[in-house]
């Protein structure tokens, strides 16, 4: 398909927020831009006050239509690299930059598709059945956006436009994170003098790694330490070392067990060495499932048959605003719309790709 077939609406929108640069917490110049889009289409929306936990310069940005309804239609307005002085290049089959910047398909692709699918039913005055639709903050970061958006009570189900699978996927199955971080206190002394004096911090961490499984320690569990850090003097003994890292998993229950395995392993060796240490576990994102007997799974199911396209459950490795709908009670699923390459100067996005996923959308919210 020549790009030109694209439907003229979405790749005019995509083309405009694409120039704006946004990157996590200064999401504002692509807030004001989609209150403007709004307000011309006369569609009632609000702005949450989450900026005062995200540290965003705006807040989550929602819209209802026929009243809000009970599901909503997402996507992120940061991206994690900067569109500044971005050059779009249309070829015959995709949509990408000149390759000195990054395209921003992940996720102004979702922006564009939700923007045009909301001119399209104000101006063709389709039937569509009561539905929100929001614009998150700081998804590439913290997901902090979705996990502290402000929405109306009766919201049970989110469908979110994020996934760089292609359209038809269906992720239904998400891996979920948590990131760790010690501190071992040791002694420092002088390692010429009286190395005997001092309780070496950096040979602790090196016993606890050396017993500690990394990579993948079960099925879709994964473990990684990657950031460590000690010593202040190659003549002093390390008094404190620091290592980071974090496990993954489709399981909460199995991050939970291999923390409490690390922290088991951590207490035995600093003990051993009469160190002390400091610990912080932050959970990024968690993990969910979704069956397909489930009714948001059936309505996904269901506009993606429409669009004749063959829907397919997917598993996820990555976070998105789905793991932190799900974890608010919501039932969300991350959709496939074929943004390759997500963050690299080679992102792009098929033409067909671009109009099938715009199609779902539509199928998702007509009567």
């Amino acid at each position: 398909m020549n790009v030109t077939h694209i439907n003229n609406d979405l790749l005019n929108i995509f083309k405009e927020v694409t120039q704006i640069s946004a990157l996590s917490q200064n999401e504002k110049p692509v807030a004001d831009y989609i209150k403007l889009f709004f307000e011309k289409l006369s569609i009632p929306f609000y702005e949450d006050n989450s900026q005062t936990d995200t540290k965003s310069n705006t807040g989550n940005i929602i819209a209802e239509i026929n009243g809000g309804g009970d599901c909503i239609l997402t996507s992120h307005m940061d991206t994690a690299r900067s569109t500044e002085n971005v050059k779009i290049i249309l070829k015959d089959d995709r949509i990408t930059s000149d390759g000195n910047t990054v395209l921003g398909v992940d996720n102004r692709a979702g922006v564009a598709i939700l923007l045009t699918l909301l001119r399209k039913i104000k101006t063709e005055k389709l039937d569509v059945i009561p539905f929100s639709v929001a614009f998150t903050v700081c998804e590439e970061t913290t997901l902090a956006g979705s996990k502290k958006i402000e929405l109306k009570d009766k919201i049970k189900n989110a469908f979110v436009f994020d996934s760089y699978l292609d359209p038809g996927f269906i992720v239904n199955n998400a891996l979920g994170a948590a990131t760790f971080k010690y501190k071992v206190i040791g002694k420092a002394s002088h390692s010429g003098i009286s190395p005997e004096k001092g309780i070496n911090s950096i040979k602790i961490v090196s016993k606890i790694l050396s017993a500690l499984e990394q990579g993948e320690v079960e099925e879709n569990t994964t473990l990684n330490v990657g950031k460590i850090e000690g010593g202040t003097a190659v003549n002093v003994v390390p008094e404190i070392t620091t290592f980071e890292g974090e496990i993954r998993s489709s399981d909460k229950a199995k991050i939970e067990s291999k923390l409490s395995q690390l922290n088991s392993l951590v207490k035995k060796e600093c003990k051993n060495f009469a160190a002390e240490y400091k610990s912080n576990i932050i959970w990024d994102f968690e993990p969910y499932f979704i069956s397909e007997d489930n009714n948001a799974y059936k309505a996904v199911f269901d506009a993606i048959v429409k669009a004749d396209l063959t829907p397919i459950a997917a598993l996820s490795r990555g976070g998105s605003d789905a793991n932190s709908f799900n974890a608010r009670g919501i039932t969300a699923l991350n959709l496939g719309i074929g943004a390759k390459n997500p963050h690299s100067n080679d992102e792009y996005i098929l033409s067909k790709d671009f109009n099938n996923a715009f199609q779902i959308a539509i199928n998702l919210v007509l009567k």
